[in-house]
């Protein structure tokens, strides 16, 4: 019996991604190296890109604030409670090909961006 992890990559898959990561400017999954983002969609939130927060189980996270994320996707209900960012309600954000959480979806009633773990992100 053979069982297959999607969090698994192989070599080969594994190195033509880190070839596009490098080449194409992208910001992948650190788990399974999913295309997540682009650089050029860092945006700057309450004066800043990067925000250091803690929830109420004391983890710190810190994260990275970014106007959309085509690799992410909500993982969660909506929630209004500890948000991060006044006036925003939340859901988890997870990767789309390995499910690892990569962070959090921000939503209000005129817009929304993803608060991705820089962790979890491998750069360019």
């Amino acid at each position: 019996m053979t069982l297959v992890c999607k969090q698994s990559v192989d070599l080969s898959t594994q190195e033509k991604t880190d070839t596009l990561s490098k080449e194409d400017e992208i910001i992948i999954c650190a788990s399974c190296h999913n295309h997540i983002t682009d650089p050029t969609r860092q945006i700057i939130v309450n004066n800043s890109f990067h925000h250091t927060f803690a929830n109420p189980h004391g983890y710190v996270f810190e994260i990275g604030c970014f106007s959309n994320a085509r690799g992410c996707r909500p993982g969660s209900l909506s929630s209004n409670e500890f948000s991060w960012f006044i006036g925003y309600s939340w859901k988890i954000g997870v990767c789309n090909y390995c499910s690892t959480h990569l962070g959090w979806i921000f939503s209000s009633e005129s817009n929304h961006f993803f608060g991705l773990i820089l962790e979890k992100l491998i750069f360019p």
